[in-house]
């Protein structure tokens, strides 16, 4: 008899705490949805052979920090990213801002203040403090400027060279820090711009640029420099149009696209200035993650950049 009660009072405690387990349960999914951050990455490459692997890796990671991110495509157009911006103030928690250029970003940063966001890629340090930008997050841009030069003066040790660029846009910071590592470096040598030619990141612009460069100097030239991968490529192909063997008018560049890896070991490319576009979009996810959760944030988190030749190119991650 006393076992038989014991059976009977057993059954409803038990039915008692799967119930329990059940609304715990419920609750904890009902907390773990309101506590999911919003944020929208706006981004003005959002074509860029570079952004077919950066906002993957964005993506991937926000998924795996439980934030539900939104990619939208910049287009290269500052007042698209402001519209942007200023949805993501009204309805979203955070906003990381991939920008066109310097200049033209002066708006989103003003509509921005106050909310928690963070500027990546590209952005000079002058106007990170001019606009009062509280984070960024992507390669110390004037770092490239640095590695190429150094590829020059193993190129060239003399230090003498004439000299044609294929650039990304104006106005842009990375155009803008390149050719100031450029000048610093270049001080007191005898490296000289014969031509400077804006091809928009753009390698059929590139191509264009290039084969009017190469009608017009010829072989003054000594050596092209490249600003991103996409001017390298059309670089190549309007050196090969010409005629032009592999390593006779040698390309020095930054970026880390398959072309120019193939550009190393064909001998076209002498060297570049190498970083890694997914890791770039994770840490700037990782970055707002730990903004929106109100954890301590450095101000300035660079992303490492190598030089990379054919002799070491096997070393890193080609997209």
């Amino acid at each position: 008899m006393v076992l038989a009660v014991a059976i009977l009072v057993s059954i409803p405690l038990a039915g008692c705490k799967a119930a329990a387990t059940e609304t715990t349960a419920a609750a904890a999914a009902t907390t773990a949805a309101a506590a999911a951050k919003k944020v929208i990455l706006s981004n003005a490459y959002y074509t860029a052979p570079y952004c077919a692997v950066y906002n993957p890796a964005a993506i991937a990671k926000a998924k795996e920090l439980g934030i539900e991110l939104q990619v939208l495509d910049g287009e290269g157009n500052q007042q698209k990213q402001l519209e942007q911006a200023k949805l993501a103030v009204t309805e979203d928690n955070g906003f990381i801002y991939f920008p066109a250029d310097v200049d033209g970003s002066v708006p989103v940063i003003e509509a921005l203040k106050g909310f928690p966001y963070i500027v990546v890629n590209n952005y000079t340090l002058d106007a990170l403090k001019k606009n009062n930008v509280p984070y960024y997050v992507g390669p110390d841009v004037i770092q490239h400027g640095y590695n190429m030069a150094e590829l020059l003066f193993k190129l060239f040790p003399d230090k003498k060279a004439n000299l044609v660029a294929v650039e990304g846009t104006a106005g842009h910071s990375q155009t803008i820090l390149f050719n100031q590592a450029f000048d610093e470096k270049f001080a007191g040598t005898g490296f000289v711009w014969l031509d400077k030619q804006n091809a928009d990141f753009d390698s059929d612009k590139a191509l264009a640029k290039t084969t009017d460069m190469l009608t017009k100097y010829g072989d003054k030239i000594n050596c092209i420099i490249c600003h991103d991968g996409g001017s390298a490529a059309g670089a190549m192909a309007a050196l090969k149009a010409a005629g032009k063997k592999a390593g006779e008018i040698p390309i020095i560049c930054a970026g880390s696209n398959k072309s120019i890896y193939q550009g190393l070991m064909d001998g076209y490319i002498y060297g570049t200035s190498s970083q890694d576009p997914g890791a770039e979009g994770a840490l700037g996810v990782e970055t707002m993650d730990k903004i929106l959760k109100g954890e301590k944030v450095d101000p300035l988190i660079y992303l490492p950049m190598s030089i990379v030749t054919k002799d070491n190119a096997d070393k890193f991650s080609w997209f």
